[in-house]
């Protein structure tokens, strides 16, 4: 079973909203303690203030033992105040006789207050102010505030922090999600990036610039990279492409003549092997022509080298204007050249092109290499030979045209022969 890894984005999803939703957790419920405190607090100065006044207020009615007006007095202050109970003392203290009392029903009972852990948590203790005329304590005025103030500050306090706390989460997942799609468009520039180098060898896309600087620093340093990488693959492209002009070249070398430019004895051995394997298998015809220059010797040795070179030369254009594209001029060496014609429909193609030749060698040769040039005349010799009607293979048939070439040249020169094995063979033992 695949293990299954946690993704960037989850961790940090994870982290943004737990981060989020503890903080305000936090502040919340320090911001409700301290609301609260404040809260009572106040309320508890509130009631020393309202008790100080209900001193000073029912003073006169105390001195004068009038507990109706006392009564009265102390009716006033309860209905327009937030408490449960308000009583006046004679004497020093609350041991002393209850002289005027006014009560009304308490939010959260005393008794039931101090059985209950939150309710006593909640519950505060009486206020009490002394009533003086002159220096002398007539009583004392004891005021129990109603609890239930704060009980319900602490319900709004909570229901307050619930509802920060489900706006803290909805906001933490809202900017978690944000976040997430923010840095999800810049990774997934990165990511695609990378793969297309890795899948496709696409080193041509480039990253633009990111808001993140860290992403924008890593985004930048992938265009460094792949303009480095794309550098490199174009020389390693321009080095192959060099290499593969030389290679055609040296082969182009190894397999040509290097004074007449046509192709060489390996070659034509090359491609004659080709040819009689392609003939043997589609039933086809391959000819051959054998030329040998007449009176090299005498012209080479007459006007040197440089005219036998250019001989040569222009024998070797002749000849390769004298056949088709398909068909291939080799030099065998020295003054010796032959002609592979594949296919072949029969002998009448091979003296057809055998007289084409002669015509071409019919025309005189400049040459200018002399002082003034001067005009020499061409002759060749060629002998023919077919596939395999007289030869079974490359070099048979390579020697039966070489029969035909000497008979050829045996009958007087400038002249094409078939080969006869009748008459090439007696000829051969002469």
């Amino acid at each position: 079973m695949k293990e299954k890894r946690k993704t960037l984005f989850g961790e940090l999803r994870y982290i943004i909203f737990w981060s989020v939703a503890l903080s305000l957790l936090i502040s919340s419920a320090l911001f409700v303690a301290t609301f609260f405190h404040t809260a009572r607090v106040q309320q508890k100065d509130n009631v020393t203030l309202l008790a100080r006044t209900a001193a000073s207020t029912v003073e006169a009615a105390v001195m004068f033992a009038d507990q109706q007006t006392a009564t009265e007095i102390l009716d006033d202050i309860l209905k327009d105040e937030k408490i449960c109970r308000i009583t006046v003392y004679s004497g020093t203290g609350i041991s002393g006789d209850v002289f005027a009392q006014s009560a009304k029903p308490c939010g959260i009972d005393p008794e039931k207050g101090r059985k209950n852990a939150l309710l006593s948590l909640l519950s505060s203790k009486a206020v009490r102010a002394g009533i003086s005329n002159g220096g002398q304590q007539l009583g004392v005025v004891e005021i129990v505030n109603d609890d239930a103030v704060y009980l319900g500050l602490l319900y709004r306090g909570g229901g307050v922090l619930v509802f920060c706390l489900f706006m803290a989460i909805a906001m933490a997942s809202v900017s978690a999600r944000w976040m997430e799609r923010r840095f999800a468009t810049e990774l997934a520039s990165l990511s695609g990036m990378a793969h297309a180098a890795r899948l496709e060898g696409d080193f041509t896309r480039r990253l633009p610039v990111f808001e993140i600087a860290e992403f924008n620093g890593l985004g930048q340093d992938f265009n460094a990279l792949f303009s480095e990488i794309q550098a490199r693959n174009a020389e390693i492209l321009l080095r192959q492409s060099h290499l593969e002009t030389i290679n055609k070249t040296l082969s182009s070398q190894a397999m040509s003549d290097p004074l007449t430019g046509v192709a060489n004895r390996a070659c034509f051995s090359e491609q004659l092997e080709i040819a009689i394997s392609k003939a043997r298998a589609n039933g086809n015809r391959i000819g051959i022509l054998y030329i040998d220059n007449d009176h090299f010797k005498e012209i080479n040795d007459r006007f040197g080298h440089a005219a036998g070179d250019s001989l040569l030369v222009n024998v070797g254009k002749r000849l390769s204007g004298a056949v088709r594209e398909s068909d291939l001029v080799a030099r065998l060496g020295g003054d010796e050249f032959v002609i592979l014609l594949a296919p072949l429909n029969g002998e009448d193609d091979l003296r057809h092109v055998s007289n084409k030749i002669l015509a071409a060698m019919s025309r005189k040769l400049r040459l200018e290499e002399r002082e003034g040039g001067i005009d020499i005349e061409l002759g060749v010799s060629i002998g023919m030979a077919v596939f395999p009607d007289q030869a079974r293979d490359a070099i048979g048939l390579l020697r039966a045209a070489d029969y035909a070439m000497y008979r050829a040249k045996r009958l007087g020169r400038g002249r094409a022969c078939m080969y006869d094995p009748s008459v090439d063979v007696a000829l051969e033992g002469e």
